[in-house]
C-alpha cells in the first residue's frame, strides 16, 4: 500500500576523497567516474555519501541497489559519456559488462563538490529481449507475473507474458478500480469532478490527508489525484465510502477483472491495516471465512482505531499477503488501463499522468504515460499505459509477491524500464515464456 515513487534512486550526499585539484577542475566528471566504484561495490557508501544522506538511505540499502544493478548489467566498467548542462549537473552514462545505465547527476558547486542528486533514468542490456526479461523475472524468489500488450480497437494483443493470468497481490494498484468507478459516475452525470465532499476517513500512511481535520472540504478531483499520484490512503478510504463498496465491487468485471470474487468484500486501506496489524483472532476469522462471514466482520474492523494497530507488524516481514490484499492478474490490469484509456474522461487520464512512474527523461520519449503502482512488505506491482510518438498505445504491468521475504521495488522497476524501452523498437515481436496467453481476454 506504500506509494511507489517514480524516482528509482535519488541521492543527496558526499563523495570519497579525491585529489583536491581534480575535484576543482572537473567536479562533475570526478563524481561521475566514482559511480563505477559505487556500482561495483568496491567502495563503502560511508566514504562516498554524507551522514545526512545515509540517515535517509542507509548504506546497506545503497549496497542492495548497486547489487541489483550488477545482477542485470554485470560489473561496471567505465564512464561511457557525460553531457553537462552546467559545471555541476548533467546526464551520465555508465558502461557495464552487459549494458549501460543512464543517470542524472548533480554535485554541490562548493568544494568538496559533494553529490547532491543522482537519479537512475534507465538501463539497456545488450541484445535485450522480452524473453530475456521474462527469464530474469522467473528467477526472482516468489511468484512473478508480466503482461505487455499493444492496445487498439479490439482486445489487447499480448506482446510478452509470464504468468499473466495468475491473480497476484498488487497493493495500492487496486486504487485504479476506485478511479474507474468515479469516472463512470461522472460520465453518468451522477457526480461532477468539481463536487466538494468532506474528508470522512483517516487512514495510515502513505499520504498526508491523515493530518488534515476530518470534514475538511475537498473536490472529488483532488481526492482522486491524491489517491493515484500520492497513493494517499485517507483520500482512498474517503472515496471508497463515498462511492460505495458494492459499486466498486461491481466495476471490477466491467473493466475486465476475471476473478472479481477474490476481492469481495472490497477492503478499505484501514480495514486491511486492522487485519494485518490488529487483533490476530479477527484476522484468523477473516482468513477462515467466506464472503458472507467476511462481510459480517466489517463492522468490527471499523471499530479498530489507528492507535490499536501495530505499525511495526505492517513494516516488517510479509504479513498475510496471500489472504489480506487486493488480488488481480497482470492481464486484469492491462484490461483496466485499456478501459480507462477508451472510456475515461480527460480528467481521469490527466490524473493517471500526474506521477508517470518514470523519470522525466524516460517519460519524455512518449506522448503520454499513465501509471499506478503498489507495494508493501513482500508485494510490489507496477502498471503503465503509454502512447508513443506514432500514436500506438501499450500497457505494461507486472507484479512480484514473496510471502517469505521483502521484495525490492528497484529490481522490478529496472526490468520494466527495459521492457518499456523495447516498445520503442520497431514492431516488437510477439514472444512469451510458453505459458497460456489469452490475447482475446
Amino acid at each position: 500500500m506504500k506509494r511507489w515513487l517514480a524516482l528509482l534512486l535519488l541521492l543527496v550526499g558526499g563523495m570519497a576523497a579525491r585529489p583536491a585539484e581534480a575535484q576543482q577542475k572537473e567536479p562533475l566528471r570526478t563524481r561521475a567516474e566514482a559511480l563505477v566504484d559505487l556500482f561495483n561495490g568496491t567502495i563503502e557508501p560511508e566514504t562516498l555519501f554524507s551522514p545526512a544522506f545515509l540517515r535517509e538511505v542507509p548504506a546497506e540499502q545503497l549496497k542492495t541497489i548497486a547489487g541489483q544493478v550488477r545482477e542485470q548489467l554485470g560489473a561496471a566498467r567505465s564512464l561511457a559519456g557525460i553531457e553537462a548542462r552546467s559545471a555541476h549537473a548533467g546526464s551520465v552514462s555508465l558502461e557495464f559488462e552487459r549494458g549501460t545505465l543512464q543517470l542524472e547527476l548533480a554535485v554541490d558547486p562548493q568544494p568538496p563538490h559533494l553529490i547532491q542528486g543522482l537519479l537512475i533514468v534507465g538501463s539497456q542490456v545488450k541484445n535485450d529481449s522480452f524473453a530475456r526479461i521474462v527469464a530474469e523475472l522467473k528467477a526472482l524468489p516468489g511468484p512473478t507475473s508480466l503482461a505487455v500488450a499493444r492496445l487498439g480497437a479490439g482486445a489487447p494483443e499480448m506482446i510478452a507474458a509470464h504468468e499473466s493470468t495468475r491473480p497476484m497481490a498488487v497493493g495500492s494498484a487496486f486504487k485504479l478500480f476506485l478511479l474507474a468507478e468515479l469516472d463512470r459516475s461522472v460520465r453518468a452525470n451522477q457526480r461532477k469532478w468539481s463536487d466538494v465532499v468532506p474528508l470522512s476517513h483517516h487512514s495510515l500512511p502513505s499520504g498526508f490527508l491523515r493530518e488534515w481535520p476530518l470534514s475538511s472540504p475537498l473536490t472529488l478531483h483532488s481526492l482522486a489525484a491524491l489517491m493515484i499520484s500520492q497513493s494517499d490512503n485517507s483520500a482512498t478510504d474517503t472515496l471508497l465510502h463515498l462511492l460505495g463498496r458494492e459499486r466498486v465491487e461491481a466495476i471490477l468485471p466491467v473493466v475486465g477483472v476475471k476473478a472479481p470474487e477474490r476481492n469481495r468484500p472490497f477492503l478499505s486501506t484501514m480495514e486491511a491495516f486492522a487485519l494485518k496489524g490488529g487483533d490476530a483472532a479477527l484476522a484468523e476469522a477473516w482468513l477462515a471465512g467466506g464472503e458472507a462471514e467476511r462481510r459480517a466482520l466489517l463492522g468490527r474492523l471499523d471499530e479498530v482505531k489507528a492507535e490499536q494497530i501495530d505499525v511495526a507488524r505492517l513494516n516488517a516481514q510479509p504479513n498475510l499477503i496471500d489472504g489480506v490484499e487486493w488480488f488481480v492478474s497482470a492481464e486484469d490490469l492491462v484490461r483496466t488501463f485499456d478501459w480507462l484509456r477508451r472510456h475515461g474522461t480527460k480528467e481521469t487520464l490527466d490524473i493517471l499522468a500526474i506521477n508517470p512512474g518514470l523519470p522525466a527523461p524516460a517519460a519524455a520519449r512518449f506522448v503520454y504515460v499513465g501509471y499506478k503502482g503498489g507495494s508493501e512488505s513482500g508485494v510490489v506491482a507496477m502498471g503503465y499505459v503509454l502512447k508513443d510518438r506514432t500514436g500506438a498505445w501499450y500497457a505494461v504491468t507486472a507484479a512480484w509477491n514473496n510471502p517469505a521475504a521483502r521484495v525490492e521495488e528497484t529490481q522490478l522497476a529496472l526490468l520494466l524500464s527495459r521492457a518499456i524501452s523495447l516498445l520503442l523498437q520497431p514492431e516488437p515481436a510477439l514472444q512469451n515464456d510458453g505459458s497460456a496467453v489469452s490475447s482475446a481476454a
